[in-house]
Order: structure tokens, then C-alpha cells, then sequence
């Protein structure tokens, strides 16, 4: 492939509902995230993301997902991310790097009917 026939760089893909191409990194205390979905997790996958966060290598940060209760109350889901997230806390991160996400509390309700806190 010539200079003039390079691939093509690749592109953002946006596999979240709610998430945008634009919605910044930040480090997410783990203390704050609720999850509610038991985790099936593969035990290599973590070792090796422990391995890889202990590198120092940056891993694809989790979704969390901001909700405000009706009564003003901030809850903060992360649905997916499990094995990431497990490899933190094994280390005993106090953050994982995070994307924010403002969702409605119709949005946590879709996820959790009845069990939803509000």
C-alpha cells in the first residue's frame, strides 16, 4: 500500500445508547458506582487487565451512567465494564478511568424495573 492508498484511520465507534463521541474520560471513584447485575466474569480476562493497568497501559474506559432521583438524590450505574472493573478493585483502585453519562431516571428504570432505587 502506498502513501497514497493508506488505510483509513480509524474511526470512533459509538456502541452506547447514550453515550457521544465527545463525552470526556474521568477518573470515576469506585466507592460511587452502583452494580447491580451480578458479574460473570472470566478469571484470565482480569488477571490480564491487572497485568495491564499495573503496566500502566490505558484500558477502554467503563460507562457509567449519572442518574439525579426524583428527590435530587445522584446515583451512579455502571452496567458493563465487569472485568475492568473487577481488575481495579482487586488492586484496590480508588478510580477507574469512566465516561459519564446524564441519563434520565426512565433509563435506569428500563434496566432494572422494580428494582430501580426510585
Amino acid at each position: 500500500m502506498t502513501n497514497a492508498q493508506a488505510a483509513p484511520a480509524a474511526q470512533h465507534v459509538n456502541f452506547s445508547k447514550f453515550a457521544t463521541p465527545t463525552s470526556p474520560t474521568v477518573d470515576v471513584p469506585l466507592a460511587v458506582i452502583n452494580r447491580p447485575v451480578p458479574s460473570q466474569l472470566d478469571e484470565g480476562k482480569v488477571l490480564r487487565f491487572m497485568e495491564d493497568i499495573q503496566k500502566g497501559d490505558d484500558l477502554t474506559p467503563i460507562e457509567v451512567l449519572r442518574c439525579v432521583a426524583p428527590d435530587g438524590q445522584k446515583y451512579f450505574f455502571a452496567f458493563g465494564g465487569c472485568h475492568r472493573y473487577e481488575a481495579h478493585k482487586r488492586l484496590k483502585s480508588e478510580t477507574i478511568p469512566g465516561r459519564i453519562i446524564n441519563v434520565p431516571p426512565s433509563a435506569i428504570r428500563m434496566y432494572l424495573g422494580a428494582s430501580a432505587p426510585f
